[in-house]
């Protein structure tokens, strides 16, 4: 296989196999894989009229996602996968690193019937727009309550459309919530994690317009205190990519996410609010608002390369 550099020029092409798809999974778009784009090198190639991502860390190679468009009904499916994860075998230093990530929990069987062994890689979230939009009944009595709190000390706080001139207010939003968030814990993975993700926010910022994300921002008192970035998955849904808030203000996380719904319930059913990264607290947070479905995600490596499968995943 010959590689190509994934670079932001390619995303049209991404998109037209993307759209042959209809992904439930979150990371079957091309923002999601392009924002890690300082911790892995990332390269795309055509095979047999499949698009193949390949991921590479070192001299290893993973793939972040199944060749699209998924076809599973079509032998011809089967030995592109196949044929990509020997090309990653045969490329990479350590075998025990090559794996394809994000394969939907429906296909599993299949791919364990023809030589792979599946592993649990994360559970994402999935909920009704109109749902986290009204926040009614008890269930959301606590999110509702922070909400009505935040608006009664903010009458004046908005929601507004990203701009480029708000980058590097929000850029300095992150590094500030980072510091809080690292001084709460002294996990060393944790703060690894944090550090990971402030150039995946970096790159998302910076490169909004061109990674076709939507952006909204909260002020006050002309500061921004609030930004979340998000993009379309399929007609129905929309995921959930940043969001980051002043952690000194209560009820501003309930506010931003609530209005950002509100704005996107005419247009998409479904929010996908990804994954909580392992992370106890996030998953509370994420279960609190009670999804409608978990939607598990998957690993592939081939059986005779089960013993140490060592991953290190997109997070």
């Amino acid at each position: 296989m010959r590689l190509q550099p994934l670079t932001l020029n390619d995303k049209p092409i991404f998109d037209r196999y993307a759209h042959r798809t209809r992904p439930q999974l979150s990371h079957y778009a091309f923002a999601p894989i392009y924002v890690w784009q300082e911790h892995f090198e990332f390269y795309w190639t055509l095979f047999s009229d499949y698009l193949c991502i390949f991921a590479k860390q070192t001299d290893d190679y993973f793939m972040p996602i199944l060749p699209i468009p998924i076809e599973m009904e079509n032998p011809k499916y089967l030995n592109v996968v196949h044929n990509a994860h020997q090309f990653m075998l045969d490329a990479s230093r350590n075998p025990h690193i090559v794996r394809i990530e994000n394969v939907p929990q429906e296909m599993t069987f299949r791919f364990k019937k023809n030589g792979f062994c599946v592993n649990l890689k994360e559970t994402e979230y999935l909920y009704e727009t109109a749902a986290l939009a009204g926040l009614r009944g008890d269930r959301y009595k606590r999110q509702r309550h922070a909400y009505n709190a935040f608006i009664t000390t903010h009458p004046s706080a908005k929601l507004r459309p990203y701009c480029p001139d708000d980058r590097h207010e929000c850029l300095a939003l992150y590094n500030r919530w980072r510091e809080v968030r690292s001084q709460k814990s002294d996990a060393p993975l944790y703060n690894a994690m944090l550090d990971d993700s402030q150039s995946a926010h970096r790159i998302g910022v910076l490169q909004a317009e061109a990674l076709g994300l939507v952006g909204r921002v909260v002020r006050i008192n002309a500061d921004i205190k609030g930004y979340t970035f998000g993009y379309p998955l399929n007609a129905d849904t929309f995921c959930i990519l940043f969001e980051i808030t002043d952690l000194s203000i209560n009820g501003l996380a309930q506010f931003i996410y609530r209005e950002f719904c509100k704005e996107l319930m005419n247009t998409y059913r479904w929010i996908n609010a990804m994954d909580d990264s392992g992370l106890e607290n996030l998953k509370r947070v994420k279960r609190s608002y009670h999804p409608c479905q978990l939607i598990l995600s998957y690993n592939i490596v081939l059986s005779t390369l089960i013993s140490g499968v060592e991953t290190t995943p997109l997070r």
